[in-house]
């Protein structure tokens, strides 16, 4: 019996000195994944332009906006928390359904709880397609 006893001491004052590890890393993982943010954004995708039927679409987890020749990419991630934006083309903006943030076609913030305007994601076209990351 006694033997039961020391194992069991053993046990939790071994599983005690693992604690500090424990709430350091709940504490850290967040920061990582904040910091990672942007990591996650790329996007590596090929389109058609022939696609692209209208001024404003929304293409997974991005925004294509076309202007008179030139195409701009956003990330369709509201920048105050990470909710994917809607498309509310009777005010012409992109709305967050979570919080209610809104951002004008070209990215720019106009209301809400987020702080700065849509991240841009890289973008190029050649021979009439989109290459998008």
């Amino acid at each position: 019996m006694r033997d039961v006893d020391t194992n069991r001491r053993f046990f939790v004052k071994n599983s005690i000195k693992f604690l500090p590890y424990l709430a350091v890393g709940t504490f850290i993982y967040p920061l990582v994944s904040y910091v990672r943010y942007e990591e996650i954004q790329k996007v590596s995708i090929a389109i058609p332009l022939l696609e692209i039927k209208s001024n404003i679409t929304k293409i997974g987890k991005v925004l294509v906006y076309k202007k008179e020749k030139e195409v701009v990419v956003y990330s369709a991630h509201c920048t105050h928390m990470g909710c994917i934006l809607n498309i509310d083309a009777s005010k012409e903006r992109f709305v967050c359904p979570c919080h209610s943030s809104e951002f004008s076609y070209d990215g720019v913030r106009l209301k809400g709880p987020a702080k700065r305007n849509l991240d841009i994601i890289s973008s190029h076209i050649k021979d009439k397609i989109l290459y998008i990351g």
